[in-house]
């Protein structure tokens, strides 16, 4: 018994000490840098380090026989991850990084201001008849921190409709060029507040639990609340794609960061 004892306290300090050098080393720039390099590597954690950047940081990997993409937001339900978060937990990231997760926005910065490495935005996303759709912008990226990490978008392709883009008409959906915003920190336009129907509220985020790149407020929020069956449908805080799916709260949605 003393001997097994010994051995797994072995296998598991070995299994630690391997992580943990694992995790320091730097793979590539990003997740398509990785799979250029190799493109055999599989699907899973690595550290990337950004080009003209000074951060190193852990992300996950989707690899396919067509290319490394890097994830930066999963919103499924599977760990009960709440995204009513402050700008710092967004800034910095907060999840599980193999599972349900938003990566950061300092992280999501500098990997859409690699020189030389325009990026792309790829949206997947599913309903609760399993039915999916995505939606992709051929030019992606934010601001830094001083900017608000102010959303740029263009060139939608996809099924899902152009969510970003607003409803024809509404003054304040199109979201392209907002600023982010959370509950204590408020960058949205509403000014001096924002109106549906009869109801007024002065801060997106707080009326919709998330932070986001509102406007004021706009028509999409993937960071919403997440909301099973049969109490899905109808939510205006939930996570919504809505030309797509207008009255229903999603059962999942990933945002990756893809590169040519």
């Amino acid at each position: 018994m003393k001997l097994l004892t010994n051995l797994l306290f072995v296998t598991l300090c070995f299994h630690h000490t391997t992580a943990q050098a694992y995790s320091k080393v730097v793979q590539g720039s990003d997740c398509s840098d990785i799979w250029q390099k190799n493109n055999a590597m599989t699907s899973g954690i690595y550290r990337i380090k950004p080009k003209n950047s000074n951060l190193s940081f852990l992300v996950f990997c989707e690899m396919s026989k067509n290319g490394g993409w890097t994830f930066i937001q999963k919103h499924d339900g599977t760990n009960g991850l709440s995204f009513q978060r402050t700008w710092k937990e967004y800034k910095n990231g907060f999840g599980n990084i193999q599972g349900e997760h938003w990566l950061g926005l300092q992280y999501i910065y500098a990997l859409t201001q690699q020189p030389n490495r325009p990026s792309k935005l790829h949206i997947f996303m599913e309903d609760f008849n399993d039915q999916t759709a995505y939606a992709e912008y051929s030019s992606f990226s934010i601001g830094n921190e001083k900017k608000f990490y102010q959303l740029r978008v263009d060139n939608y392709t996809g099924t899902a409709g152009d969510a970003f883009l607003g409803a024809a008409g509404i003054e304040g959906t199109n979201q392209n060029g907002s600023f982010f915003s959370t509950e204590d920190e408020v960058h949205d336009n509403c000014h001096p507040a924002c109106y549906v129907e009869d109801i007024m509220y002065v801060s997106c985020s707080a009326q919709f639990h998330a932070g986001w790149w509102f406007n004021a407020c706009g028509n999409t929020n993937l960071n919403g609340i997440w909301r099973k069956p049969p109490s899905y449908q109808h939510w205006g805080s939930c996570v919504s794609w809505p030309t797509w799916r207008p009255e229903e709260s999603l059962k999942f949605s990933e945002m990756y960061v893809i590169f040519n």
